[in-house]
C-alpha cells in the first residue's frame, strides 16, 4: 500500500536542532509531506545548509539561527516564522545541549553541567512552546512533539544530568497535553534511538560496548534518521494520530519496553 503524498500540505512546522542529525532528517520528512518548515539551530551555517538542500527539492523553508535557551532568540525565531509563513501548526522540540553522551559520575556532576542540560532541553522546549502557543491554538490542529530519551526512562550510570533533563521534558509534555487539549493542541513525546553524529562517536569510542548495546536491542540496529525517526514524527503530527496526546512513543527498536 503506498503512502499518500502531501499529508501536511498547507501546514507550517518549526523544528529545533534542525541543522544536522535527527532534527535535519525530521525537517526533511515534514517538508516531503508538504509542510513549510522553519529550521532552527545554534549554528547558522548548518541550518542554512539544511534549508538549502530542502529548497533545492522545492520545499518552502526558512533557516533561523536560534539558541533555544535564550528567550530573545526564540521570540525572534518564532516571529520570523510567522512573518514568513503566516502561522504555526507543528512544533518539534529536538534541540538538546549539555553533556550529550559524556559520562560524569553523579558525585562529580557540577551545577553548571546540570544547568546546561536543563537550559538547552526542557527550558528551551518550554520557551518554544510558550512562544508558539497562540499560533498553535489558532491553528485548530496544533501538534507538539518533544524529545525525551530512553536514558531518562530507564536510567544509565554516570548520566544523571542528561537523564534529569530528559525526564523533565516528559513532565512538561504531560502537563501541557492536559492544559492545551481544550485548544485542539496535541502534545506528545518521543524517545528515539537513531543514528546521529553523537551516536557514531559513541560507537567509535568503544566498539565492544557498542556491539553489546546492539545485542540488547531487539531489532539489532539504530533507527534510520529519516525512515525510522523522521517518518514516525511526521505521522505523529499528521491526522493519522489526531486522537493521541500526552503519550510517550519509544522509537528505540525495543530497547525500553514500557509496562
Amino acid at each position: 500500500m503506498s503512502v499518500p503524498a502531501g499529508r501536511l500540505e498547507g501546514r507550517v512546522a518549526v523544528v529545533t536542532g534542525a541543522g544536522r542529525g535527527l532534527g535535519r532528517a525530521i525537517a526533511a520528512a515534514l517538508a516531503d509531506e508538504g509542510a513549510a518548515v522553519a529550521l532552527l539551530g545554534r549554528t547558522e551555517a548548518t541550518v542554512a545548509d539544511a534549508a538549502r538542500e530542502l529548497a533545492d527539492k522545492g520545499a518552502r523553508v526558512l533557516a533561523v539561527r536560534c539558541d533555544v535557551s535564550n528567550r530573545v532568540d526564540v521570540d525572534a525565531a518564532v516571529g520570523a516564522t510567522l512573518e514568513a509563513f503566516g502561522g504555526i501548526d507543528i512544533l518539534v522540540n529536538n534541540a538538546q545541549g549539555g553533556l550529550m553522551g559524556q559520562k560524569v559520575p553523579t558525585a562529580e556532576l557540577t551545577d553548571e553541567q546540570v544547568l546546561e542540560s536543563f537550559l538547552t532541553g526542557p527550558v528551551g522546549s518550554l520557551h518554544l512552546m510558550q512562544a508558539c502557543f497562540a499560533a498553535l491554538r489558532d491553528s485548530g490542529r496544533g501538534a507538539v512533539v518533544n524529545f525525551g530519551s530512553g536514558i531518562g526512562v530507564r536510567g544509565a550510570p554516570a548520566m544523571a544530568g542528561y537523564a534529569m533533563a530528559k525526564e523533565a521534558i516528559g513532565g512538561l509534555t504531560k502537563v501541557t497535553a492536559m492544559e492545551w487539549g481544550r485548544y485542539g493542541i496535541r502534545v506528545n513525546q518521543v524517545c528515539p534511538a537513531g543514528s546521529s553524529p553523537a551516536a557514531e562517536a559513541y560507537r567509535d569510542a568503544d566498539p565492544k560496548r557498542w556491539e553489546n548495546h546492539m545485542r540488547q536491542t531487539p531489532l539489532r540496529r539504530l533507527g534510520d534518521p529519516y525512515d525510522d525517526i523522521g517518518r514516525a514524527v511526521m505521522s505523529l503530527v499528521s491526522d493519522d494520530l489526531k486522537y493521541l496526546t500526552g503519550a510517550t512513543l519509544m522509537l528505540d527498536g525495543g530497547q525500553v519496553i514500557l509496562r
